[in-house]
């Protein structure tokens, strides 16, 4: 059997800790047809020295060496640069197993995107999130993709069927027309339904074959307010009534989500910081009320209203609990 070109984009931005067993996952693939495209995000520590010394040894390997852009821009470079007929993605500070590719390749889909489980790694545990055995029509992937988004919006947890673009081996051809959105964080979230349009089917293996690496990172001391999320959640819905004339209570759900999220975060930065988001919070305010969601808990609903109607107290309240967890 033949096997075709499968390119791997690997986005590098200050991961010197993490980038060799990354790397070395990728080159031992049982799967040898391979490209692999390392995209140094204008990183600042030993990376990009890192992304040169593994050219040196493995002649599938390319570097590109850039200016930071943010991961959405290094995709892109990589995206333009690569030549394989199948596209596939890893961050740069997580890793695969050796016969990852083999087996998406195996179920791989003409015009189509192959999907399977990962682990989570946290604190050196690996929690697996395993996929299913099953082939769907886009219209199919789409509704179990609101589902799980619901599901793991509500739960702050994982599923196997998220916007994460690393555990899929897509066709070339589902990218035609498609970018990363430049200078947006949650760029997965931005073009995942504009890839499930363009795409004949979808494939699901159970098999766990990526390890991502769950790193927290405190907002506690967070200063400004993000509201890239509610920005592609705003486009999804729009996309699902433009694609498949879909309008859906879950989509509804999570908008109110997002809006929510954005009143807590109004509430956990520092009163001196407040003043320049007091219109965007009297705007998602009254964005949410408008939604006339209700099936949210109580312990949901008094939270919000502390954040909108007592941000300190909220503050206080918040801050006291994350003083608590660290303790503990």
């Amino acid at each position: 059997m033949n096997e075709q070109l499968i390119s791997v984009i690997v986005a590098v931005y200050n991961v010197e800790k993490y980038l060799d067993k990354c790397v070395e996952s990728i080159v031992k693939q049982t799967y040898h047809e391979l490209e692999i495209i390392l995209v140094d995000d204008g990183s600042k520590d030993n990376s990009g020295k890192i992304c040169d010394e593994w050219a040196e040894k493995d002649s599938r390997i390319h570097v590109i060496h850039k200016q930071n852009g943010g991961l959405s821009d290094a995709r892109n470079y990589g995206l333009k640069a690569s030549n394989g007929e199948w596209i596939c993605f890893v961050d740069g500070d997580d890793y695969i197993s050796l016969n990852m590719y083999e087996k998406l390749y195996k179920n791989r889909l003409k015009q189509g995107i192959t999907v399977c489980g990962y682990y989570v790694v946290e604190n050196g545990k690996e929690i697996p999130v395993p996929g299913i055995n099953k082939k769907l029509t886009p219209k199919e992937a789409v509704n179990l993709y609101l589902t799980n988004e619901r599901q793991s919006v509500s739960n702050s947890s994982f599923t196997y069927f998220g916007s994460y673009a690393w555990n899929k081996l897509y066709d070339r051809s589902v990218f035609q027309g498609v970018k990363y959105p430049e200078h947006k964080k949650f760029e997965d979230m931005y073009i995942v339904l504009e890839l499930l349009h363009q795409s004949n089917e979808i494939q699901f293996i159970p098999d766990c074959e990526y390890y991502y690496i769950q790193r927290k990172a405190s907002i506690t001391h967070q200063k400004s307010i993000q509201v890239d999320s509610l920005d592609a959640r705003l486009k999804q819905k729009n996309e699902l009534e433009d694609f498949w004339d879909i309008k859906d209570i879950r989509i509804k759900e999570l908008l109110a989500l997002e809006y929510i999220s954005i009143l807590k975060m109004y509430a956990i930065i520092p009163r001196s910081e407040r003043f320049k988001y007091t219109l965007l919070r009297k705007e998602i305010w009254k964005n949410f009320k408008e939604l006339e969601c209700k099936n949210f808990p109580l312990k949901t609903k008094c939270k919000l209203m502390l954040c909108v109607h007592a941000p300190n107290i909220y503050h206080f309240l918040y801050c006291l609990n994350e003083r608590r967890k660290f303790r503990d």
